[in-house]
């Protein structure tokens, strides 16, 4: 397995340094043979030394810790190969781990290429702005003003609106559309869905769509009037150094390119070959994770694009009532930890991808997988832990719906506010009536009164906090905040926000106002908040300490030993961190491998941690069905059911979900068994009938399949085989 720790030289990725020694013809004198002989050694020594002894890295440790966890969680993912790449900065990590191809054990390195999915898409908006800023594609134009052949809808259909899933056009509809294996070329492509009808009127709805960004890749091509690979080849892969960037295609020869691998019947076998032209710029490219990189490097170094142009490619677009769609163009625009932040993933046949850039540091991870179940995000999210010593957005358990409300708001201003502060230096507004009114619908929502007096209502304004629709007043109030806290405090203490959360951020705040006798009364925070906030601070400063951020759960980490250090640190807080979400993914895969011992073990520490909320408590729930204890289940899903907090944990879609795993698992009578009793929970649910259903038809198959074992020549088998496959 190959590992690269190198700096950046100019804007690109050095590949390798080659030493050259001439000595000039007719010398042949001994001694000088053996100087030269020395001096050769001498430089191959220097040369060989770790990079880390030229110039010590200062991600060592992290970076052998992050390893360590690779390979842990590759074998419990069952991920026959994997690459990760990291930069901060002029720094760049990157390596590979398991398999290119597991028959031929070719290891996976940070040069083998991945299909990269939908990560393609970013690509793609870029190439969009940059025609955008040659005066090439006006953004507001009808999509026919560049491809004359794409049928005119109900509603005109504009570029802007594409590039954010907002412009209506439908996602794949049927099995046989993600199952092509002829070549498409562009026209081919669009005439797969040309004439399907919108989902929605443009601009209304948020509706994902890969057709929407092969309709993109259509309109590049009537702008310039090339074919789509060429033009990203000449105008953004090669500029940038991404040579290992390219369109995939089945029958070139593709250096270090990836075998594909999925799971039937619980085992692994190569993925379904796909011919991907047909999501040409929706997701028909393939590179690599150091590639991945250097696009990544592109956009922070402005070789890409304008600062004005990533400026809006980067910004959250919101449907036309105002709601935010957590997606600008080519990107997802979600915070972390208070930090700004834009990903995209991908996924199709043979591969998994995920790309995570956070432009204020200059820090971005890319992953690819060759496994169709893997979930790059768990690494990306695991490296970010290690590099920045940050929980990876740490909730919060309160034990009650209203203090998980109240919360709840305090994170929304405090993610969506600080990460404004965080991209622009500056807040949303500092016109004093603005902010007046913010810290009004703030304070008037995140309100333990309002809450106990209209919950529902309460809530929805809670989450419309951070929206266009109400003003954005969450963000208003905490990019102003975060602005009065550096001023007070410098930029060091904004750090720590980013470790500690929403908790300490208000308590911060709180504490700044009090100290100055003349701070203006409507930039307060309301009594009732403030009184909350000296016992949540108490309680936080107490239970989120240095070994809680730097955790991490899984099933391969000694749970005894973290279960006896969270009751420790936990007992006697009102609120703490929430880790039941880890453990349930603990529990799901030790019930599944049928650890009984280990799944009750985990099953039982969280809902001795988590008493009040339903997800531990389902999973309780899921291990005894797991384990063919009906009644015991029953009984757990019942008080799940009742639980204070978390009630999706047993919703009827997450129950159906349950039984989906369960079904993948060959646990058709578990699964059923699980359904029957989330119907007597919910009894008017289609769904869970519609899940029944499909159950029965996996049963079918199988008898069926076994008639035919028995006489081949059976017709009627075949027949009715045939029919539910």
């Amino acid at each position: 397995m190959e590992k690269l720790c190198r700096k950046w030289e100019n804007s690109q990725y050095s590949e390798k340094v080659n030493f050259h020694l001439s000595i000039k013809g007719g010398i042949a004198m001994k001694h000088f043979i053996k100087k030269s002989v020395w001096l050769v050694l001498l430089i191959v020594l220097v040369v060989a030394q770790p990079l880390s002894a030229q110039k010590a890295n200062p991600y060592a440790e992290k970076i052998r810790a992050f390893e360590e966890y690779v390979k842990k969680q590759m074998e419990i993912d069952r991920v026959p190969g994997l690459s990760v790449a990291f930069m901060k900065d002029d720094f760049i990590w990157a390596k590979g781990f398991g398999y290119a191809d597991l028959e031929n054990k070719t290891p996976a390195t940070e040069r083998s290429a991945y299909r990269l999915a939908s990560v393609t898409k970013s690509m793609t908006a870029v190439a969009i702005l940059q025609l955008a800023e040659k005066g090439k594609i006006n953004l507001d134009a009808e999509v026919q003003t560049y491809v004359p052949y794409f049928p005119r809808k109900k509603w005109p259909i504009s570029v802007r609106l594409l590039l954010g899933h907002l412009a209506g056009i439908s996602h794949y509809k049927n099995r046989e559309e993600l199952h092509i294996k002829e070549h498409k070329d562009t026209r081919e492509a669009i005439a797969i869905f040309e004439n399907f009808d919108l989902v929605a009127e443009p601009g209304k709805k948020y509706s994902y769509s890969s057709y929407g960004y092969n309709l993109l890749g259509a309109v590049i091509e009537g702008a310039v009037k090339q074919f789509y690979g060429d033009y990203m080849r000449q105008n953004l892969w090669e500029p940038l150094g991404m040579s290992d960037t390219r369109m995939d295609d089945p029958n070139e020869l593709i250096p270090n390119r990836v075998r594909g691998y999925r799971l039937i019947d619980g085992e692994l076998k190569h993925s379904e070959f796909i011919d991907i032209s047909s999501r040409f710029a929706a997701g028909g490219t393939r590179s690599t994770v150091i590639d991945l990189l250097k696009f990544v490097k592109g956009l922070s170094t402005k070789k890409a694009l304008s600062q004005e142009s990533i400026d809006e490619m980067f910004t959250s677009m919101a449907t036309t009532d105002g709601r935010l769609i957590d997606y600008g163009m080519g990107w997802a625009v979600s915070p972390i930890n208070g930090r700004f932040l834009v990903t995209h993933s991908g996924g199709q046949a043979e591969t998994r991808t995920r790309v995570f850039y956070l432009p204020s540091e200059n820090f971005a991870i890319a992953v690819g997988c060759n496994f169709e179940r893997a979930n790059p995000n768990i690494y990306a999210l695991r490296l970010f832990q290690l590099i920045f010593d940050e929980p990876l957005d740490l909730s919060v358990y309160s034990g009650n719906n209203v203090d998980d409300n109240l919360l709840y708001g305090m994170k929304g201003a405090f993610n969506y506010g600080l990460s404004h502060f965080d991209r622009y230096q500056k807040p949303l507004t500092t016109d004093h009536d603005e902010l007046a009114e913010a810290f009004v619908y703030f304070n008037k929502y995140v309100n333990q009164e309002a809450l106990q007096k209209d919950a529902k209502t309460t809530a929805k304004k809670i989450s419309d906090g951070r929206h266009p629709i109400a003003g954005q007043p969450f963000v208003k109030i905490g990019s102003f905040m975060a602005m009065k806290l550096r001023e007070k405090y410098g930029s060091e203490r904004i750090d720590t926000y980013h470790q500690m959360g929403a908790i300490r951020f208000f308590y911060d705040y709180m504490e700044l106002y009090k100290s100055e006798s003349s701070y203006p009364q409507e930039f307060k925070l309301s009594r009732q908040l403030e009184q909350r906030l000296l016992q949540w601070n108490r309680d936080w400063e107490k239970t989120c300490t240095e070994y809680i951020r730097r955790l991490y759960i899984a099933p391969y980490t000694d749970l005894e030993e973290i279960g006896t250090e969270l009751k420790k640190t936990f007992t006697g807080a009102g609120i703490y961190p929430d880790f039941s979400q880890n453990f349930a993914d603990v529990v799901r895969y030790f019930a599944l491998t049928g650890d009984r011992e280990k799944a009750f073990a985990a099953a039982n520490l969280s809902c001795e941690l988590y008493p009040k909320s339903a997800l531990p408590l389902t999973y309780l729930a899921n291990t005894y069905i797991c384990f063919g204890e009906e009644e015991k289940a029953r009984e757990w899903y019942k008080k799940a059911q009742k639980a204070e907090i978390d009630a999706d944990a047993i919703s009827p879609r997450q129950l159906s979900m349950y039984a989906s795993a369960l079904t993948e698992a060959k646990k058709l009578e578990e699964a059923m068994a699980l359904l029957n009793i989330a119907i007597e929970l919910y009894p008017q649910e289609a769904r869970l009938y519609d899940s029944i259903g499909e159950i029965y038809l996996l049963k079918a198959q199988k008898y069926y399949q076994k008639a035919l074992k028995v006489d081949p020549n059976f017709q009627h088998a075949r027949e009715r085989l045939k029919k539910i496959q």
